[in-house]
């Protein structure tokens, strides 16, 4: 079997260098544990920027799933349907605000489709989208528009007429609403800006002035959904439901699965020939998103993410760790914001990796863990210790 740098010095020569990859090749996986080309083994709290899955590396459901479905069809174009592209809408739906479901393959996708469907919906002449600062959306033109400067820069123009505002403070929304506004996208936490987290009045707030004023109210789920703070989605924290939701990542359970899901209001607006998405919604992928699903409600994974989420958190305060400065959250979606003249987030994600544990980091010196639903006690525990040892060597 080729090693890690043989396999590295390969991806070189064939791979675009867009991601600034490690120099580590992944090859296997099981449950909360997995493992490099040099045969080295990590407890995964990375779950690859969430699209890893809450339900962790080739669950036997998930896989078994997939093979039945690799044996029976793979594709067959949107002019036709299939039964787990309906099972994963329905269970989508019936744990969310009802609805219809667009599915494609990422989130910038499934935001995307919800920037049309929401401008389609607004009407003629309104096509101004707010977003929010440290927000993210995704890197296709239209979603990186409603992204920070930092992303966009070298790719503009944007699509004309985003306003970003403050997060989490109601009146700039209500001061950038105008007569062109179409919609507000807003992450019910922000993942890759921080791990930051709105409070309720805001998000009840928001959700009236959007209803106030005529403007759809878009919910990025993408990292937050399925189960993973402790609710199916982030929104129901807020006593609130969206217009559209977008969903990504997790869904899947490790294959590429996006959806845009339209409230029962909007739920039509897509017509055919306004938008569309070749594979989205394929048999193999949409079985493993059903899967998915049916394994969160079967073992009790949303009540779970909350449960062990906040032994987690309570573990990290009892510790009383000089270098973080703040724990924030929800669930399994945890951020330590540490004080970056005592601990850099990005040496300690090394420091975890050399010790057998993966974290990932957000904006502003956040170290950001996110461990499968499914991890069993004894592995949780372990990975807070070894996460212990590094803050503090």
């Amino acid at each position: 079997m080729a090693t890690n740098a043989q396999i590295v010095e390969e991806s070189q020569k064939y791979l675009i260098e867009n991601y600034g990859r490690l120099e580590l090749a992944m090859v296997r996986g099981t449950g909360v544990y997995i493992w490099d080309a040099d045969g080295n083994e990590y407890l995964d709290f990375f779950a690859g920027f969430g699209g890893g899955g809450v339900c962790g590396h080739c669950h036997p459901a998930i896989v078994e799933a997939v093979k039945n479905q690799a044996e029976q069809l793979l594709s067959h174009g949107n002019l036709f349907t299939n039964a787990p592209q309906v099972e994963l809408a329905r269970r989508i739906t019936e744990n969310a605000f009802g609805g219809k479901v667009f599915f494609c393959h990422s989130g910038a996708e499934a935001n995307e489709a919800a920037l049309k469907l929401v401008r389609l919906a607004a009407g003629e002449g309104k096509y101004k989208i707010i977003s929010f600062r440290n927000c993210f959306h995704g890197r296709t033109m239209g979603s990186l528009s409603l992204t920070p400067e930092n992303f966009q820069k070298g790719f503009e123009p944007m699509l004309p007429g985003n306003v970003m505002v403050d997060y989490g403070d109601l009146s700039t929304v209500e001061n950038a609403i105008d007569d062109e506004t179409a919609g507000v996208f807003v992450e019910p936490i922000q993942g890759e800006g921080g791990m930051n987290v709105p409070t309720v009045d805001f998000m009840r707030g928001l959700r009236k002035l959007c209803t106030d004023r005529g403007v759809l109210l878009v919910c990025d789920e993408v990292w937050t959904a399925p189960a993973r703070t402790g609710k199916w989605f982030a929104y129901q924290h807020y006593g609130i439901e969206p217009d559209v939701m977008t969903l990504a990542k997790a869904i899947g359970g490790g294959l590429p699965v996006g959806a845009c899901v339209a409230s029962p209001e909007y739920a039509d607006v897509l017509k055919p020939g306004t938008h569309g998405c070749t594979v989205g919604g394929n048999p193999l992928c949409a079985a493993a998103g059903a899967a998915t699903m049916k394994l969160i409600e079967d073992e009790g994974l949303v009540e779970r993410a909350t449960v062990k989420g906040d032994e987690i958190v309570s573990t990290l305060r009892d510790a009383n760790i000089a270098c973080i400065e703040d724990i924030r959250g929800s669930g399994l979606m945890i951020g330590l914001q540490l004080d970056e003249n005592a601990k850099v987030a990005k040496d300690v994600m090394t420091t975890c990796r050399n010790r057998g544990l993966l974290v990932c980091v957000a904006k502003n010196n956040v170290l950001r863990l996110a461990p499968p639903l499914i991890t069993p006690d004894d592995e949780l525990r372990r990975g807070v210790e070894m996460l212990l040892e590094a803050l503090v060597s």
